[in-house]
């Protein structure tokens, strides 16, 4: 089986950052969606203490323009094709849908609207963790954990409690 965590919309809340990736559990890979692209190297550092050294991939936000970071990436992760873009630039979710198919991908990861959403749209799993971060709009730091073994995909939503850093479902 191979774990994926994917984080959005962390916005500088590397402490949060830290107890989520605490609860995942052991991972493969990391994918992390923009905002903000120091979080990103963030992650790396930490992914780098972990067994097996997860591979972090990255793209750049519509916080993160200075950043060297790519708007989007086509991955393969656990024999599945995955688009991953920030998706500040995709006006719905059925264009990124459309989009993702375009280049042969299964799964499409995306941020920007800090609300989280996981639903099937033109045959494309789209997935939106919401905001890594607390402090985005009043919620709670959430994040998620996309598992595949052959055909089979799911994904964990990963949430703190805001005072305590809890899990919660």
């Amino acid at each position: 089986m191979t774990r994926v965590g994917v984080f959005s919309d962390s916005h500088g809340d590397c402490a949060a950052l830290a107890q989520l990736l605490a609860k995942m559990g052991p991972l493969h890979a990391v994918c992390f969606l923009g905002d903000v692209a120091s979080d990103a190297d963030y992650l790396r550092t930490q992914l780098a203490d972990r067994p097996g050294g997860p591979v972090l991939y990255a793209v750049r936000g519509n916080n993160d323009l200075a950043s060297r970071l790519p708007d989007h990436l086509l991955i393969e992760l656990g024999g599945k094709r995955i688009w991953m873009e920030h998706g500040h630039r995709c006006p719905s979710p059925m264009t990124l849908a459309l989009r993702a198919r375009e280049q042969g991908a299964q799964i499409a990861l995306f941020g920007h609207t800090h609300q989280p959403l996981c639903e099937y749209a033109q045959g494309v799993l789209l997935l939106n963790p919401g905001s890594a971060g607390n402090d985005c709009r009043g919620g709670r730091a959430r994040a998620s954990v996309l598992e595949m073994e052959g055909e089979r995909v799911r994904v964990l939503d990963v949430r703190l409690c805001r005072e305590c850093g809890i899990k919660r479902n």
